[in-house]
């Protein structure tokens, strides 16, 4: 699976793996758009940068977004204000658009070819539903709180009807495959160092060294920019890990929706795209929680349907899926790690992470400037917030007991191992031990442990994406058992398969 960015992004340079020991000031450790940001804002400070990235340049968060740049939140500021106030929704806000303003600058400074547009955001209600009313009086009165010019609209922008409207000018879109390779290009021309397929398998904090298979760094700093922190935190019990889909299709219409819509229906984010005179839609939504769920097509076959419902299409494209972590208390967690004065992560990004992304390289770098930033202390990676936080703590916490124990308890047998078809996987009990048993499409069985090393709790079988998941706090493995998301530093232990 693929993301739509692919058809319009530019040939990409490539990166070397490490294979070699390197001393440097900074180490950061991956190359979306948390990491190049803040390695950008580090280049030309005469500190040596090293930027260590598992797969390549983009491929995780930020190749699968949307490309939607907002200084609000797609879950509401009213829902942010009910539980911090009216000071922290004006820094949202504020903090957030000079984050836009920094891309745009970015993008005009090192001249990437990224499309980056101004364009309005749209929140919709598809009918009076009278919960769905009072959600956008309350976000409708936030915003005007937060100093947004909000404009209420009647008639529709998009080809199907709706009942109510609020339109916010100045926001953006871009590509962000296209923005975070014009981004690598450019630190690396002002002497960051930047090395593709080197997963991070070890961090010392005490000792300032970072190890992957084959080499090592030696640094003072060691930044976290890998969507959660590699390695076990505490934060992994304040992040909720959820799975959400996207489709994408050339439309043949007249109504063409240039603009960000967050669809208040069942919940849609909807956007459009240009490439070479081809116009394309793109329909996010079904999410769900890591690792749990039958996972097969149901989703995408959702988001075609929706889309078929609404739009004059002439084929689909692209289908492809992405992460998030959702914070206990509805804020990033951004900063320095708890008990380590030289280790930064910036995490909780829910579905707004190429904003906050960029927010979080500013703020990090200035802390590893010594420099005073004026957000950090809202989005500080070490508050303490048990008030805001319990009720998602708790959730959170109970299904990842309830995953250990049903898990542990309910793993089917080795006679199972018959039902697996081609190209399925399942988790069984073979010999006294766990195994995620997969086999291929000419019947070839393949077998991995199910035990996560992150924190020992078994995968699940995802059948949409054809990989092996951890419910408890976002691993994922592909075919191979190799980490391709989450906080695990090191793969599924290979085995033999049963015979």
């Amino acid at each position: 699976m693929a993301a739509i960015w692919k058809i319009g992004s530019n040939e990409a340079d490539h990166y070397p793996t490490l294979t070699h020991h390197i001393d440097a000031d900074v180490a950061i450790i991956g190359a979306g758009i948390t990491g190049l940001t803040t390695a950008e804002r580090l280049a030309e400070t005469g500190l040596s940068v090293v930027v260590i990235e598992a797969l390549t340049v983009g491929k995780g968060g930020t190749g699968g977004s949307t490309g939607n740049l907002y200084s609000i939140l797609a879950s509401g500021l009213a829902p942010l204000r009910k539980k911090w106030g009216d000071d922290i929704v004006r820094k949202v806000v504020t903090s957030r658009s000079q984050a836009i303003d920094y891309i745009e600058e970015a993008v005009e400074r090192f001249g990437i070819d990224c499309q980056f547009h101004r364009r309005p955001l749209y929140r919709i209600a598809t009918n009076e539903d009278k919960k769905i009313v009072n959600m956008l009086d309350a976000e409708h009165e936030a915003m005007v709180l937060a100093g947004l010019n909000i404009e209420t609209i009647e008639d529709s922008p998009l080809p199907f009807a709706m009942e109510r409207g609020l339109k916010i000018e100045g926001q953006a879109q871009f590509n962000p495959l296209n923005y975070v390779h014009g981004l690598a290009k450019a630190i690396s021309l002002r002497g960051v160092e930047i090395y593709e397929n080197s997963p991070v398998r070890k961090v010392d904090y005490d000792q300032g060294i970072i190890e992957t298979d084959s080499a090592h760094v030696t640094v003072k700093h060691i930044v976290h920019a890998t969507h959660t922190p590699k390695g076990i935190s505490l934060l992994h019990t304040m992040l909720l890990p959820s799975r959400e889909y996207g489709v994408s299709a050339k439309i043949n219409s007249d109504v063409y929706p240039n603009g960000i819509f967050f669809v208040h229906d069942s919940f849609h984010s909807i956007r459009s795209y240009q490439h070479e005179n081809e116009q394309y839609v793109m329909v996010i939504g079904e999410q769900h929680k890591t690792g749990e769920g039958d996972l097969n097509n149901t989703c995408f076959d959702n988001l075609r349907d929706y889309m078929g419902n609404h739009f004059e299409m002439t084929e689909f494209c692209h289908q492809w899926s992405n992460q998030q972590y959702s914070p206990a208390d509805s804020l990033p967690y951004i900063g320095k790690i708890h008990g380590q004065d030289h280790a930064y992560l910036a995490t909780g990004f829910s579905g707004d992470g190429l904003v906050w992304g960029t927010l979080a390289g500013q703020i990090i770098s200035d802390l590893i400037l010594g420099e005073e930033n004026p957000w950090h202390a809202s989005f500080d990676a070490r508050r303490f917030t048990p008030a805001k936080s319990a009720m998602k703590w708790a959730e959170e916490n109970a299904s990842v007991s309830k995953s250990l124990f049903k898990d542990y308890l309910g793993t089917k047998k080795l006679k199972e191992i018959e039902e697996i078809g081609r190209g399925q996987g399942k988790v069984v009990s073979a010999g006294g031990e766990k195994l995620a048993i997969y086999r291929d499409e000419t019947g070839k069985l393949s077998a991995l442990s199910a035990i996560c090393p992150h924190m020992m709790c078994l995968v699940h079988w995802n059948g949409v994406e054809a990989s092996w998941d951890c419910p408890c706090h976002g691993s994922r493995f592909d075919l191979e058992g190799e980490v391709s998301e989450g906080p695990s530093l090191h793969p599924l232990a290979k085995r033999d398969p049963p015979s």
